[in-house]
C-alpha cells in the first residue's frame, strides 16, 4: 500500500487521524508564533552586524571541496536504505511503500538508483533529475504538503545537477562535463539549499505542531517523557502548551535557517538537537535526518559563497 509521507513527528505517530488544520493559520496563538519568528529573524541580522563572525573560523573552509562528498553521501545512503526497508524519503507512520503493486516496486527502485547512483558519483545529475521528477510524480498518490515537508531533499538534489558531487566520483573519473556552468552557481547553490532547509523546517513546524496540535499531543500522550518539563513535578506545562512551545522554537529555527545570517551557529544547533534526539527515537530518526545532518555540515563549512575557496569549491564540476 502506498502512503502519505510525513517527517518528524509523523515519523512516530499516525497522522491519518489528525489533518492539518489549516484555519488556524489566522488565530491568535499561530500569529504569534510568526511574530516570534519574524522577530528571531531581525535578532540574527543584528546579532551578525554587531558580532560579526572571527575570521579564525574561516579555516572551516579548506573542507569547502568535500563538502559536496558528504552531502551526496548522507542523502544517498539514506535513499538505499529508506528504498530497502519500503519507504520513501522519511520513516513516516503512514510512508510505508509497498512492493507488492507495480506502481510501489517503480517508486522505490527509483529510489534505490537515485541513492546508489548519488553514492557513487555516477551520473549524478542524472540522478538529481530523477529525485525531482519522483517527488513530483508522488504528489499524485501523496500529497502536495507531504512532499513540501521533503523539500530539502529537492534542495540537495538541485545542488547536486548545479555542483556536482565532487573530487571522488565515478563522474571526475569519466571525465563529465558540467551542462551548466558560470561565476553564479556557488551563491544560487548554496542560498538554495539553505532555504530550501529552512522551509522545510519551517513548514514541518506548522503541520505537525502549530496547525496540528492534535497531532502533537497524541504524540507526548504515547511517549510522556518527551514533555521534559514533567521532571518539575507540579510546575510541569500541560502536553498543550508543551507541544507549542516546541513549535514555536521549531518555527524559529526554521525562519532563521532562511534567512542568509548567523548560518553557522545554527547550523552547530541544528545538529545537536537531532543528534539529542537519536537517543529517544534510535535508527529511524537517524535514517530521517542523514539528509539534514549532510546539508548542516556543508553549510556550517560554507555558508555563503563570499570567499575564493567556497567559490571555487562550489563551482559547477564533474
Amino acid at each position: 500500500m502506498l502512503r502519505s509521507p510525513e517527517s518528524h513527528v509523523k515519523w512516530f505517530t499516525d497522522p491519518t487521524a489528525f489533518p492539518t488544520r489549516y484555519e488556524l493559520l489566522f488565530t491568535l496563538p499561530v500569529l504569534a508564533a510568526l511574530g516570534i519568528a519574524a522577530l528571531a529573524v531581525a535578532a540574527a541580522w543584528a546579532w551578525e552586524r554587531r558580532l560579526p563572525e572571527p575570521g579564525t573560523v574561516k579555516w572551516l573552509e579548506r573542507f569547502a571541496p568535500y563538502a559536496p562528498l558528504a552531502l551526496g553521501l548522507h542523502l544517498g545512503l539514506a535513499l538505499v536504505v529508506a528504498a530497502i526497508v519500503g519507504i520513501l524519503f522519511a520513516p513516516a507512520k503512514n510512508l510505508e511503500v509497498g512492493s507488492e503493486n507495480v506502481f510501489g516496486f517503480l517508486i522505490l527502485t527509483a529510489e534505490a538508483m537515485c541513492g546508489l547512483m548519488i553514492v557513487l558519483g555516477l551520473a549524478t545529475r542524472a540522478a538529481a533529475i530523477l529525485l525531482a521528477l519522483l517527488g513530483l510524480i508522488a504528489m499524485v498518490p501523496f500529497s502536495v504538503e507531504s512532499i513540501f515537508e521533503q523539500v530539502h531533499i529537492f534542495g540537495i538534489a538541485v545542488f547536486l545537477f548545479l555542483v556536482g558531487r565532487g573530487p571522488f566520483s565515478l563522474d571526475r573519473v569519466r571525465g563529465v562535463t558540467p551542462p551548466v556552468t558560470g561565476a553564479e552557481i556557488p551563491r544560487a547553490s548554496l542560498t538554495l539549499l539553505r532555504v530550501m532547509l529552512g522551509f522545510a523546517v519551517f513548514y514541518g513546524a506548522l503541520t505537525e505542531k502549530l496547525l496540528n496540535p492534535g497531532l502533537a499531543e497524541a504524540l507526548l500522550a504515547e511517549r510522556p517523557y518527551l514533555n521534559v518539563t514533567r521532571l518539575v513535578g507540579p510546575l510541569a506545562l500541560p502536553d498543550s502548551q508543551f507541544a507549542f512551545l516546541a513549535g514555536v522554537t521549531e518555527l524559529v529555527i526554521g525562519a532563521v535557517i532562511v534567512s542568509p545570517w548567523v548560518t553557522r551557529p545554527v547550523m552547530a544547533i541544528g545538529a545537536l538537537i537531532f543528534t539529542a534526539s537519536l537517543f529517544v527515537f534510535g535508527w529511524k530518526e537517524l535514517l530521517g535526518h542523514l539528509p539534514f545532518y549532510g546539508i548542516f555540515f556543508l553549510l556550517f563549512i560554507a555558508p555563503k559563497a563570499d570567499s575564493r575557496r567556497v567559490q571555487g569549491a562550489m563551482q559547477a564540476q564533474p
